[in-house]
């Protein structure tokens, strides 16, 4: 079974979801809403390792995934919305562990697994994205942090570098790979520079996503190709159906 995380709004988790279905396999979309009104949740630590189950009613059980696309940013508290605020915000955090602790501990592959500061996934502050970029070797503007917008900082600054001849692209990164990178250079109108694709890799590891799918941002400008920033919740359909291709193919890896 395939399991697609994510928020109500998510249209590329929608997407996916609908692709994996179309190829035959069997695959629940779980929204945070659907999450929150569960009718049973269990987790066990034994000498084996951990196992948890999550009873969803007539929408099915989650037991043993194969494959969980994790896209959910916030926890599950959609049932306590109309709490009093105490109870609320511990309800909150006692959801927050249970996402946490359930998908750290789910078998089979999971894309992403959480973070403690993101339930989606790696989701570093956009400077320390910026350093980690600079130090795999990506190319990354001069960027003013100060105050406004961070995320919107280094994606501005390359734009203004690249003055006229900059062109914005999204890349979609599964496991440190740049997905469909022959499409990636069509779109951009060049060759990937020496170099861009190790460097694009040493970055998937160092902010903890080298088992992940992140997206990442870059101005090219010529020759050069500038880091503009990251997410944990790429644009899916930017990677198109070999994306979904390599999904399915992370199941065939996953030892029995």
């Amino acid at each position: 079974m395939f399991v697609v995380l994510c928020d109500l709004d998510d249209s590329a988790a929608l997407w996916l979801d609908s692709r994996f279905r179309d190829l035959g396999q069997s695959c629940m979309l779980v929204t945070s809403g659907l999450l929150s009104f569960a009718r049973r949740r269990t987790q066990w630590i034994g000498r084996d390792g951990t196992r948890a189950i999550v009873d969803l009613g007539e929408a099915g059980v989650i037991d043993q995934p194969d494959l969980v696309v994790n896209r959910l940013l916030s926890p599950p508290v959609a049932a306590w919305q109309w709490a009093k605020p105490g109870e609320r915000d511990y309800a909150g955090a006692e959801m927050t562990a249970f996402a946490l602790s359930w998908l750290a501990a789910v078998p089979g592959a999971v894309r992403n697994r959480p973070s403690p500061t993101c339930l989606a996934g790696p989701s570093p502050h956009p400077l320390r994205a910026a350093v980690v970029a600079h130090r795999a070797g990506l190319d990354v503007p001069d960027a003013d942090f100060g105050a406004g917008t961070a995320t919107l900082r280094l994606l501005e600054a390359a734009v203004r570098g690249a003055a006229g001849a900059a062109r914005v692209l999204h890349l979609v990164v599964l496991d440190g790979r740049v997905v469909g990178a022959d499409g990636v250079e069509h779109r951009a109108g060049a060759r990937m520079p020496e170099g861009f694709s190790s460097a694009i890799t040493r970055f998937a590891s160092a902010v903890g996503a080298a088992e992940g799918l992140i997206g990442i941002d870059i101005v090219v400008a010529g020759s050069r190709w500038w880091f503009a920033g990251m997410t944990p919740l790429p644009d899916l359909m930017v990677a198109g159906d070999a994306l979904v291709q390599e999904l399915v193919g992370l199941v065939e890896k996953v030892p029995a």
